[in-house]
């Protein structure tokens, strides 16, 4: 039996032709091509084909398609989510909804097939990641997603964060009055100690700056550090961190208790843009399910073009920081104190911050840069801007072998097998055994060759120690995509 294509266009119209038009259900059947059974289990209140399903599905249909928007607007951004990510936003929407039992091992792939518009393939994280410099081609990257997917976007609605440090109890040199006598060295008074403090700032294209985020070098917030003192110089968010940085833990509170709260928009319908590098914090995949709960997109900067399109690396901080260390210079004109405690740091660079986190000076970063108002060609004409580095085809040649005379001494297998050509037999078995001689020997020599090398990289590995890693490139993952 021939199945009939109809829609469920088809069956409203045909019920409509029984219930309103006055055609009996044989008669609508026929006009609209439905089978007849169908029309009369409609008209009896039967549920269609996709309603049935539906019920039998995880999230609602209008939770789907949502999901299905977010995923195709961060492709559009260079960082289509992965399979895991994915299923950590569902996760999070049934865990909102009270249903903790676990998602199915095939549902993300199974929701892909079911939707036509995406499609699961290789992909390689992040786009942001291949350029290797601040470029015109990296620029107009960033500014193609900035104009066509993402500048509907209101300017109070889009935000830049990014994390600086400061060497807590580092002071700044300057110029003193002294003796004429060059021999004597003029010494100024300061505090040296050398504590690493990070903090995570955030600013809107409107000028309004977030309230920071201090990250003290430590296992755990004591309590003599919170003195009432503490509190009333400034009411930021503090936490700690073994080495002084961000890690996942650290950007997600940040996330949570700082970024949601204070830009919440007037309207609720209304998406959030975060401007931010690729530091793997910022794409672990709990942080994109709570940005997709919240109808938060991220926008991942060029590799290499922080200190050109971040507008906080434009101004901002270098104000900050110019302002902390004249801070800690009177402090240190003051009190014999050695160390800088933790309050008389907040003290001095809550000082800095009225410096540098004036309206006028927050709106210079996002206009120097190019991105409010979007304007591409601000950040072409940056005076650090590098040109496009031209890679320039090689001709894919098979080189021939140079050649070797007689009395040449022969340094390979297959220099070795050369001179054996055109010579006698028991010439060429003599060459013959020469040359797999020779044929073990550079076999062996390339063993311990990739031997050595890979040491060598363990060894600069050591030396290294543990950095901030950026989002990975990957090729053993699946990525969602649009399909084309």
């Amino acid at each position: 039996m021939v199945r009939r294509n109809y829609t469920e266009d088809d069956v409203a119209e045909a019920i409509l032709d029984t219930t309103d038009r006055g055609l009996s259900q044989n008669e609508a059947a026929q006009k609209r091509g439905v089978p007849q059974s169908t029309l009369s289990g409609r008209l009896s209140g039967q549920a269609s084909r996709n309603e049935r399903i539906q019920a039998h599905q995880r999230i609602p249909k209008s939770q789907e398609e949502t999901l299905i928007r977010w995923v195709l607007r961060q492709e559009s951004l260079g960082y289509a989510p992965s399979h895991s990510q994915l299923r950590a936003c569902v996760e999070a929407i049934l865990k909102q909804q009270g249903d903790n039992k676990p998602l199915g091992k095939h549902w993300t792939t199974r929701f892909a097939k079911r939707h036509l518009e995406l499609s699961t393939k290789l992909g390689k994280r992040q786009e942001a990641a291949r350029f290797d410099g601040f470029t015109p081609k990296a620029v107009n990257w960033y500014f193609d997603i900035r104009e066509n997917e993402y500048g509907w976007i209101k300017p109070e609605n889009t935000v830049n964060v990014d994390e600086g440090g400061i060497m807590v109890g580092f002071g700044l040199d300057s110029l003193v009055i002294g003796s004429s006598d060059p021999k004597k060295k003029a010494m100024l008074k300061g505090v040296q100690s050398r504590t690493w403090t990070s903090f995570i700032e955030a600013v809107t294209a409107t000028g309004r700056a977030l309230k920071p985020g201090i990250i003290f070098k430590g296992k755990e917030l004591q309590k003599q550090w919170f003195l009432n003192e503490f509190e009333l110089i400034a009411d930021w968010h503090y936490i700690t961190s073994p080495n002084g940085w961000t890690d996942n833990h650290i950007a997600l509170e940040w996330l949570k208790d700082v970024y949601l709260p204070q830009t919440e928009p007037r309207d609720a319908s209304d998406a959030r843009l975060i401007i931010l590098d690729g530091h793997g914090s910022h794409a672990q995949d709990e942080w994109m399910a709570t940005c997709f709960l919240n109808n938060v997109y991220c926008c991942y900067l060029p590799a290499h073009c922080s200190h050109g399109l971040q507008p906080l690396d434009n101004g901002i901080f270098n104000v900050i920081k110019g302002a902390y260390r004249k801070e800690l210079q009177k402090l240190a004109s003051l009190t014999d104190s050695a160390p800088v405690d933790k309050v008389h740091f907040i003290r001095a660079y809550a000082k800095a911050r009225e410096a540098g986190m004036r309206k006028d000076i927050i709106l210079s970063g996002w206009r120097f840069t190019g991105n409010w108002p979007i304007n591409r060609h601000k950040a072409l004409t940056h005076p650090e801007i590098q040109p496009d580095k031209e890679k320039v085809p090689e001709r894919f040649k098979t080189p021939s072998p140079p050649q070797l005379h007689s009395d040449d001494t022969p340094k390979t297998s297959r220099q070795v097998r050369d001179l054996a050509k055109h010579r006698s037999r028991p010439t060429r078995r003599k060459y013959s055994k020469i040359a797999k001689g020779l044929e073990a020997l550079e076999m062996k020599v390339a063993v311990q060759n990739a031997r050595i090398t890979g040491l060598e990289e363990q060894m600069a590995q050591v030396r290294r120690g543990k950095k901030r890693k950026a989002v990975p490139t990957r090729t053993d993952d699946s990525w969602l995509w649009r399909r084309l």
